[in-house]
């Protein structure tokens, strides 16, 4: 049973690693937020590492080579920051100078390779580094403050942006919600066993190895199927613009009227539906429904009925009696006059391509 317990850790761990190492490959040609996933998975990977270690008494032998030197719990607040930056924040981008804040990790991890460089070359025998209080504190403690900040951060700015999306008239599937909080609510987790094993010294080491290995295993499915899964679709970006001279119009009633000419009239089946046909159909001058479209659903009219006739496609794509029919027929009968049209909109709108979001429905 330890055997076997020994070969899942290094598989879990080479899962990790190919996994981080071509997030970061990715982010450095293209997407930034690729290389925070990457480096957290990192230091989750020689986590486990470090459980097979421990396994088959590894740090004991004489040929060990020291990984465990090479790991910092600083690292995964640090990272989780920026990660939730990049894909919570429209125009945020990553400036060289924020690269200092990663600093104090390589004064950590200096200071640990020349404590056992120097013990072994003394021949003496030091004590931990993390018997040491300011040094347990700069490295345990820490950290563990940074997780608790960030992630309550993040989880605002998700719940921020789930209302957002709601706000455009998108109906969230489990599947989304799990896009959406997936990610969070491992590192959640991850963080409440962590406090619990070096604040409160309860016995949860099993627990994380058990999560570590499940998670490593399911994000590097995830990741190899789908490497943007945990990338939020862009929302649209709003326009500032000031009321029209309208004043009379009640802006919520006339909004109510604008999504029901979508959810229960279906205009958005209209292939070429204008501005002018919208605003004919609501009785309600054009100028005044951009108003409405641009200020209450921070989007624009295309966008606004682009997002409709998406939701009609995944919509029908769930439906048993649609099945018989392929995913540009029911492009088409949504209201896109165009393949390549709907295939950009649906990428914008839910982060996939059709054929994607296809293989992660299977």
């Amino acid at each position: 049973m330890e055997n076997w317990k020994a070969v899942l850790y290094m598989l879990a761990f080479g899962q990790g690693m190919l996994l981080s190492i071509s997030l970061i490959v990715r982010g450095i040609k293209k997407e930034r937020a690729s290389i925070f996933l990457g480096i957290i998975l990192f230091v989750l990977a020689l986590e486990i590492l470090n459980a097979w270690g421990i396994q088959v008494r590894y740090h004991k032998a004489s040929y060990a080579i020291p990984f465990w030197n090479f790991q910092s719990y600083l690292l995964l607040p640090l990272s989780l920051w920026f990660f939730a930056k990049l894909t919570t924040e429209r125009d945020y981008v990553f400036k060289k100078r924020y690269a200092l804040l990663f600093a104090p990790i390589l004064l950590e991890l200096t200071i640990r390779s020349l404590w056992r460089t120097y013990a072994r070359s003394t021949n003496r025998s030091l004590p931990s580094l993390l018997d040491i209080p300011v040094w347990f504190f700069f490295t345990e403690i820490l950290p563990i403050i940074g997780m608790c900040i960030v992630l309550s951060v993040y989880g605002r700015k998700l719940f921020a942006f789930q209302s957002a999306w709601k706000g455009l008239g998108f109906a969230l599937k489990s599947g989304d919600y799990f896009r959406l909080y997936g990610f969070f609510t491992f590192l959640l987790i991850l963080t409440l066993l962590w406090i619990a094993g070096v604040v409160f010294k309860w016995p949860v080491f099993a627990g994380v190895e058990a999560l570590l290995t499940i998670c490593l295993f399911g994000l590097g499915y995830i990741g190899y199927l789908s490497p943007t899964f945990f990338n939020l679709p862009t929302l649209p970006k709003p326009k500032v613009a000031e009321k029209p001279d309208f004043l009379h119009y009640d802006d919520l009633a006339e909004l109510k009227k604008l999504h029901a000419a979508f959810h229960q009239d279906s205009l958005h089946i209209q292939s070429k539906l204008t501005l002018e046909e919208l605003a004919s159909q609501l009785h309600l001058p054009p100028r005044y429904v951009s108003y409405l479209i641009n200020t209450h659903c921070a989007s624009n009219f295309n966008n606004f009925v682009n997002g409709f006739r998406v939701e009609e496609v995944i919509r029908k794509l769930g439906d048993p009696k649609e099945q018989h029919k392929t995913v540009l027929a029911l492009a088409f009968e949504a209201g896109f006059n165009s393949k390549s049209t709907f295939n950009q909109v649906f990428r914008q709108h839910t982060g996939k391509s059709p054929s994607q979001y296809l293989l992660v429905q299977k």
